[in-house]
């Protein structure tokens, strides 16, 4: 019966799995982006079609827009409608999951110990915990993985398996923009592999191929051939996002989000990325560079370390000089079996009380519910400048019923100007009264402790609804 029972490995893979896919379900939509990605996804199946103008704002509507992301949109809002908030959050938080543990499984078959790879899958976990949500981009993640495993086990005599990877990359550049990451590993691959550096080496010419046919299908989107330059919005100098998004920003040392990746980088300085290929060693050191310029790309460096932080550990460590006797070997699997079966039970009983996970009760602190349902109320179909990580809830909110943002989560979309003004009239600049009239604003939704909030109030705004969490003023009462 112990012949049966599970590989250490994969005892392991249950429970990151259990781990992010609780937290995923419990943790709920509190990420505000969800609430724009599941409007989208709706008006597409519903209109059969992908969009390619703005039709949640005011101040862009009508104006170009690239849906870089249209099918993840669209299974978001298919899963959400056929599962529910819980059972979507969960199976996200698998996927979340999929992408280290592939990578991780690959390495196993390359012959790297259960323990080393499990040290390298480990802090990429802990990376992915305060991340783990309802987006698009849990698909890159998954692929990004997928992608690694690929690349590492391939051989010269995989001759039609090598064609599977442009399938792949066509799918990946239809679900999330961040393909791109993967097509820079492709390309580190195949330029390792035309200098003779993979076991591909004799195929060189055949990888070169499938980059470029890779490259070709990622053209195959709604935005065509243009949606390559898409990404490079998020690297132009004086970018908004860049400037005042927490997440496109450098990591910070007080951060306990970033605890995952300083393991990381600690575990690189540590291994050297030892016995590992060049390429490993190459996409491993500029995803911690990614990093460390943005924390929202740490979860690609958690993924894309992996293999060669596997072939580190693997060096250390030490192999066993005597295997274990049968029966010390068997009653070691039992127990590895009983503490796993404990740990899955325990991640399902104590991760759902830990306060501040449980969406029922961070979502009315974290966006402005009831000040929402008192503008649904009031003025349905207002204009509405409300807070920019507010703007996708009011787009789930209102969007039916006529209303429109001055901005929110998509501000790759907006011009740098309408982003600019938005923040002059939340701060109350001397011309915030003349930009909103300019702009056409209704009403306004933002934190009681916003600057424009008392300006507008002295300025004859009305206050229509306040608590501890959004103050809410219209023009007129």
């Amino acid at each position: 019966m112990s012949r049966w029972l599970p590989s250490p490995y994969v005892l392991f893979a249950v429970v990151v799995g259990v781990l992010l896919s609780t937290v995923s379900a419990v943790r709920g939509p509190i990420d505000a982006d969800f609430y724009w990605h599941v409007t989208a996804g709706r008006l597409m199946v519903e209109s059969g079609s992908v969009p390619s103008n703005d039709p949640f704002s005011f101040t862009w509507l009508g104006q170009p827009w690239t849906p870089h992301e249209w099918l993840g949109e669209v299974l978001l809002f298919l899963s959400t409608s056929a599962l529910g908030l819980g059972l979507t959050g969960a199976l996200f938080g698998l996927l979340s999951a999929g992408g280290p543990l592939l990578a991780g499984a690959a390495m196993i078959r390359r012959g790297v110990s259960n323990r080393a790879v499990m040290l390298a899958v480990a802090p990429a976990v802990v990376v992915l915990l305060p991340y783990t949500t309802m987006r698009p981009q849990i698909f890159t993640w998954l692929l990004l993985g997928g992608l690694l495993a690929a690349l590492v086990l391939l051989r010269p005599e995989h001759r039609l398996r090598v064609w599977l990877i442009p399938a792949a990359f066509l799918l990946w550049a239809n679900l999330h923009g961040m393909y791109v990451i993967g097509l820079g590993v492709l390309a580190a691959h195949v330029a390792f592999t035309l200098a003779g550096r993979t076991s591909m080496a004799p195929r060189r010419w055949t990888m070169l191929g499938v980059l470029a046919v890779s490259l070709l299908a990622t053209m195959a989107t709604p935005a065509g051939p243009v949606g390559l330059l898409y990404p490079l919005r998020y690297v132009e100098p004086g970018d908004w996002g860049l400037q005042h998004i927490v997440e496109w920003q450098p990591p910070r040392i007080d951060d306990v989000r970033n605890v995952g990746l300083a393991l990381v980088i600690l575990s690189v300085l540590l291994t050297r990325l030892r016995s590992a290929d060049g390429w490993l060693k190459l996409t491993a050191v500029l995803g911690m560079a990614g990093a460390l310029v943005a924390v929202r790309n740490a979860p690609l460096v958690a993924v894309t370390a992996i293999p060669g932080l596997a072939c580190g550990w693997g060096t250390l460590l030490r192999p066993r000089r005597q295997p274990f006797p049968v029966r010390t070997a068997r009653v070691r699997r039992w127990i590895e079996v009983v503490v796993a079966a404990v740990l899955v039970v325990a991640i399902a009983l104590i991760v759902p009380g830990i306060r501040g996970l449980s969406g029922a009760v961070a979502v009315p602190q974290q966006f402005p519910v009831a000040g929402t349902d008192a503008l649904a109320q009031r003025s349905p179909d207002a204009n509405v400048l409300t807070e920019y990580g507010w703007g996708g809830y009011l787009i789930y909110r209102l969007h039916d019923l006529g209303g429109h943002v001055f901005v929110d989560g998509r501000n790759d979309m907006y011009d740098q100007r309408i982003l600019d003004d938005y923040l002059r009239i939340r701060s109350a600049d001397p011309a915030w009264k003349q930009l909103a009239d300019q702009y056409g604003v209704e009403a306004i939704l933002l934190p009681p402790s916003a600057p424009v909030i008392a300006a507008a109030t002295s300025a004859g705004w009305c206050q229509a609804y306040a608590d501890g969490v959004a103050t809410l003023l219209l023009r007129s009462c």
